[in-house]
């Protein structure tokens, strides 16, 4: 899959709609999680839920992918492999980071700008990438919305993942605007009816 963005495809109906950022929905960095059985699948499934409405809605997509920095100039890059229902569509923005927060990626901070911070975030590493992204666009004067309960967040031996899920949600939300996956699929869909 080619990781070139074409932004200008993108630019008209940017503002108009809010962009569903799906961060690092990848089996390699999941799969190097220790986390709870329930926690992640809960936010898996509703980032999928957040993908289906996205797409029957024909929302913009964008998906960032986390990949290693490769080892010399001239080494190719390892792209790690989506987990499945996530695949990227033809249609849909993929942008590549070596670094945790997703304006790592020069042409995501530029679609960023571009939108004005009207993006909503889901996806995994709640506690690092989602955080760092949050973070950044705080500093960018952007208010992108975070669907806390499609954060898949890791717990560590002396804390579970259902408590670092509620503290990533109170931090997270000293930065940026939150909300929950089927609060924002609600609100969005009466958002369109109401424009009809």
């Amino acid at each position: 899959m080619s990781t070139i963005v074409d932004l200008r495809k993108f630019r008209d109906r940017g503002r108009a709609v809010p962009t569903l950022v799906l961060v690092d929905p990848h089996h390699e960095l999941f799969d190097l999680f220790e986390v709870g059985v329930s926690g992640p699948t809960r936010a898996l499934e509703n980032c999928l839920a957040l993908l289906r409405h996205a797409r029957a809605l024909g929302f913009p997509v964008a998906f960032t992918r986390r990949i290693a920095e490769p080892l010399s100039l001239g080494a190719a890059p390892t792209y790690p492999r989506w987990i499945n229902g996530f695949e990227p569509q033809r249609s849909d923005m993929v942008f590549d980071r070596c670094k945790p927060s997703c304006y790592a990626s020069s042409d995501f901070a530029e679609m960023a700008e571009h939108l004005g911070g009207n993006f909503v975030v889901a996806g995994q590493a709640g506690e690092l990438s989602c955080l760092s992204t949050a973070v950044d666009a705080f500093h960018r004067d952007q208010r992108p919305t975070f669907l806390t309960d499609a954060l898949v967040t890791r717990g560590g031996k002396d804390l579970p993942a259902a408590t670092m899920e509620r503290g990533l949600a109170h931090i997270i939300s000293l930065y940026a605007d939150t909300d929950t996956a089927e609060g924002w699929m609600v609100a969005t869909t009466r958002r369109l009816k109401v424009r009809e």
